[in-house]
């Protein structure tokens, strides 16, 4: 199995100076998505419209289903035993099992007393997750059961209602919260501010205690600890929706597909 230079350079503690590393093409799954998430074992769900589609780590097509009216704006399958799925405009989230089965049926955050749930994602806290409430400006942690386990109120001096956030994910227990042209707001796994990395990106991911860093046609990774680590650049070609760096490979969700490869 072909290993990703960057994450050799990560385990192996070699000090690579900074160069522009090219994707390598491997496979793809064609098709107009709007978003897609990866498992820990390579699984991967495609969102197109109201559909979702699953497919094993070797792309065979294993099960797809309809949320009928709704229609997901976020899906994350960081957690091998479920997919979250989310649909902002009418705050409504369901959970899904490796079959595409809904688990719990849909689950409105209006009626959990939350204004505006602007973005959520996965918590590894057990089974909970986070939601960011825009109309009050809360981070909201929740258990399965929807019990509120954590509320971080007042954080209107750490976002705007004039540029709200647009991208959430917890990982080596830290919260990361981007914010349109300001940077990246970081959280302890209490839901208690640490600070924010003045970053001017379109899109983030965090991986192997690297924080990558879409800029143009560019990923940047930089430790998370901004020690004496280089940072490492890798170039793509396509225009891309998302994308996703995982043990073995990459994925660029792309207008006219799902591009998998390494570097």
């Amino acid at each position: 199995m072909r290993n990703l230079i960057f994450i050799l350079a990560i385990l192996c503690g070699v000090q690579l100076r900074a160069q522009q590393l090219q994707f390598k093409l491997t496979d793809s799954i064609p098709g107009k998505y709007s978003s897609f998430a990866v498992d820990n074992f390579g699984r991967i769900a495609l969102v197109k419209n109201d559909v979702i589609l699953s497919f094993s780590n070797q792309l065979d097509t294993l099960f797809s289903t309809s949320l009928k009216s709704f229609r997901p704006t976020y899906i994350e399958s960081s957690k091998s035993f479920r997919t979250l799925v989310f649909d902002q405009e009418r705050s409504v989230i369901h959970f899904l099992d490796n079959t595409m089965t809904d688990i719990h049926g849909e689950i409105d955050l209006v009626n959990q007393d939350i204004q505006q749930a602007w973005l959520v994602c996965e918590s590894f806290g057990g089974n909970a997750f986070w939601v960011f409430d825009a109309g009050s400006m809360r981070l909201i942690k929740l258990n399965e059961n929807l019990d509120k386990l954590i509320i971080t109120e007042n954080l209107a001096s750490v976002f705007s209602s004039e540029t709200l956030p647009s991208y959430m994910m917890e990982a080596h227990d830290l919260l990361f919260i981007l914010i349109p042209d300001t940077g990246i707001a970081m959280f302890d796994v209490f839901g208690t501010y640490v600070k924010t990395i003045p970053f001017t990106t379109q899109q983030f991911d965090v991986f192997n205690e690297h924080i990558l860093l879409r800029e143009n046609k560019t990923i940047r990774a930089t430790p998370i600890k901004f020690d004496s680590r280089p940072d490492q650049y890798f170039e793509f070609t396509d225009s891309i929706l998302q994308f996703k760096f995982k043990q073995d490979k990459v994925y660029f969700l792309t207008p006219d597909g799902l591009m998998i490869g390494g570097y």
